[in-house]
């Protein structure tokens, strides 16, 4: 009886434990499925996050490449807004340069001609008288006066011709250095400037310029239209 006894309790103890290690096994089970359900869920949104973060990079590289050439598009567009920027100092200075020789030239001119017009009026207006009733006149001071006359008239209307031919000319051809086709062609200069610039390049510069075109062919004109003017008003005073 007593090995019966015990041997009962040892299967008791046997069956408890089994059930037990079977329900310990079962949660273990069980709180292992649950977290690898979790760990695979997990990891779906880890895949979802790398989704998601390949498809950033992406649009960030996107970014970078429209950035990078937005900054190109916009330095070209600072190029061609500083070299209009010059080019429309060009085209002021060009109009200042123009109006100032052509004020000069209108000067001289209007001056010439007044002082010829006043020296041939007092030439026709001077009486002249027989030298027989009035013996005090001499005619070599008549001479010398014509001559002094001929001389200040044929100075101050060359003078006047001259200046007036050069200024049809400078306001025909002044506006033609700062055309649209000037403009654009400097333009085109300047941008490709900027793209193959190298170190020591020097910037582009108009091409043609009226102070090039009154220094080649107006400075000697304008001298010596100046000098029979600066010699003309001498003889005038002389005359008078």
């Amino acid at each position: 009886m007593p090995y019966r006894a015990s041997e009962l309790a040892s299967e008791v103890a046997q069956a408890f434990l089994t059930a037990l290690d079977t329900s310990l096994s079962r949660t273990y089970r069980e709180e292992e499925r649950s977290w690898r359900g979790e760990d695979r869920e997990w990891r779906a949104q880890d895949m979802d996050f790398r989704v998601e973060e390949r498809d950033w990079w992406h649009l960030e590289h996107l970014w970078r490449q429209e950035n990078r050439k937005w900054r190109l598009e916009d330095i070209e567009q600072r190029v061609l807004e500083n070299a209009r920027w010059v080019w429309l100092r060009y085209a002021e200075k060009n109009r200042r340069d123009v109006e100032e020789k052509s004020e000069q030239l209108k000067s001289i001119s209007n001056l010439s001609a007044l002082i010829g017009g006043f020296a041939v009026v007092a030439f026709v207006e001077l009486q002249f008288h027989d030298p027989e009733t009035r013996p005090s006149q001499s005619e070599a001071l008549i001479t010398a006066y014509a001559a002094t006359t001929a001389l200040t008239v044929g100075l101050m209307l060359n003078s006047m011709v001259l200046c007036s031919f050069m200024l049809c000319s400078i306001l025909r051809n002044g506006k033609t250095y700062v055309s649209e086709d000037e403009e654009a062609e400097y333009l085109y200069r300047c941008r490709r400037f900027a793209l193959e610039f190298t170190s020591g390049d020097k910037p582009p510069l108009p091409k043609r310029s009226f102070e090039r075109h009154w220094e080649t062919r107006c400075e000697d004109d304008w001298r010596h239209a100046f000098r029979m003017f600066t010699c003309g008003v001498p003889v005038f005073m002389v005359n008078i």
